[in-house]
């Protein structure tokens, strides 16, 4: 399966617009390279492509964790 492939499917889960994630007409447009500003989605991405790309464990942990603590700002 492709990194698409694989974030379409997260994507189609009804949760995400149930509990105001996303908007269903977003959830059309989304690309798995463009950038959403949902952690969620985000989150998901980096989870797929540690996993496509076999990186250990630890690190894929690390850059969710580095992700998480990031500030939703830029200064």
């Amino acid at each position: 399966m492709t990194k698409e492939k694989i974030y379409k499917s997260f994507l189609e889960d009804p949760l995400l617009t149930e509990n105001n994630y996303i908007n269903p007409e977003k959830v059309e447009g989304l690309r798995f390279h463009e950038s959403t500003e949902v952690k969620l989605l985000e989150i998901i991405k980096i989870a797929i492509v540690g996993n496509i790309d076999e990186e250990s464990e630890s690190i894929t942990v690390r850059k969710i964790n580095q992700k998480l603590n990031r500030p939703d700002y830029d200064y």
